[in-house]
């Protein structure tokens, strides 16, 4: 996960919200370690989004103040 990671910014609200929602929801302890691993594998299109976004905002390509 990227370092910023739970962040969310304003400007990536969507994308965030989005990625959050999916991994919540695939990510419900069942006793399976592997459980979080299987859920990122299963949001990858919602976390690309989110990684997308905030790299924007807060990567090395971010805009500098």
């Amino acid at each position: 996960m990227p370092s910023y990671f739970p962040l969310k910014l304003r400007k990536c609200a969507d994308p965030a919200d989005d990625f959050f929602a999916c991994f919540e929801g695939k990510a419900m302890p069942n006793g399976d370690p592997e459980v979080a691993r299987r859920a990122l594998a299963q949001c990858q299109e919602t976390l690309r989004a989110y990684k997308d976004c905030m790299q924007s905002f807060v990567g090395p390509s971010a805009p500098q103040a």
